[in-house]
């Protein structure tokens, strides 16, 4: 893949970037779990609090978080898959979101950080039986809130798909990063997580999008791609000789 079609925040897990960006989320983490953030968390939870009640504004946080769900990215992972020209990308994302999946449900405890402790009660009639997804579907992680799911799961669509924007349109892949800022702002919204936690929930994400995109060769075609080629060139060798 050409360097000038290569977006910024497709770096190589031995690059100083990546060290960085690993090493942010450990400190952040430690601080998180130290209580160092726990006034500034709880004061920003209750400023949301405090705007809740627009049945518009209710409606589209509750519409923006679902589109993080587990549910709804697996089978928008499903559809690309299928396409013929996105499969790759969507076989990437959908690896990348099972992983996330397991690996924030271990993280969690290790930082035992509770949910919230304000509720959001919305201000529209919500279908029978419509609840808001749990950040983590597992037991040992329930009712936890560092690092956000949710915002893991965003930051992954964006790098995977963002890159697939960007080969074709800058603009499109740097736009694609507006999906986990406002799923984050949801989250933190509906009272579901700190604003730390989506910002552990984007380092965590990163961090395994970077290392399974390397290791998975997003930026490069499939290896049964090459097998053809070069089943399609035996005949002409043959041919020539």
């Amino acid at each position: 893949m050409s360097a000038t079609i290569r977006p910024p925040w497709m770096v190589k897990t031995r690059s100083m970037y990546f060290m960085a960006l690993v090493a942010a989320f450990v400190i952040f983490s430690i601080v998180v779990g130290s209580g160092i953030t726990s006034s500034a968390d709880d004061a920003a939870s209750r400023y949301f609090k405090s705007i809740q009640g627009n049945p518009g504004l209710d409606t589209a946080m509750i519409v923006i978080t679902s589109l993080g769900d587990v549910t709804t990215l697996f089978l928008f992972g499903i559809v690309i898959t299928i396409i013929r020209r996105t499969r790759k990308v969507g076989m990437v994302f959908l690896i990348v979101l099972v992983v996330l999946v397991v690996a924030v449900m271990y993280t969690k405890p290790l930082v035992g950080r509770p949910v919230p402790p304000y509720s959001f009660v919305p201000a529209v009639q919500l279908p029978e039986n419509f609840s808001l997804e749990n950040d983590s579907l597992a037991p040992i992680a329930a009712g936890l809130s560092y690092p956000s799911g949710h915002a893991a799961r965003a930051v992954a669509l964006a790098f995977v798909v963002g890159y697939a924007l960007y080969r074709k349109s800058r603009w499109a892949g740097y736009l694609m990063w507006a999906f986990p800022v406002i799923v984050g702002i949801s989250r933190v919204y509906l009272m579901q997580h700190y604003p730390t936690d989506v910002i552990g929930g984007f380092l965590f994400g990163g961090i395994l999008s970077i290392v399974l995109s390397n290791a998975m060769k997003l930026d490069q075609p499939f290896l049964m791609s090459r097998f053809k080629g070069k089943e399609g060139e035996a005949p002409q060798d043959g041919l020539q000789r």
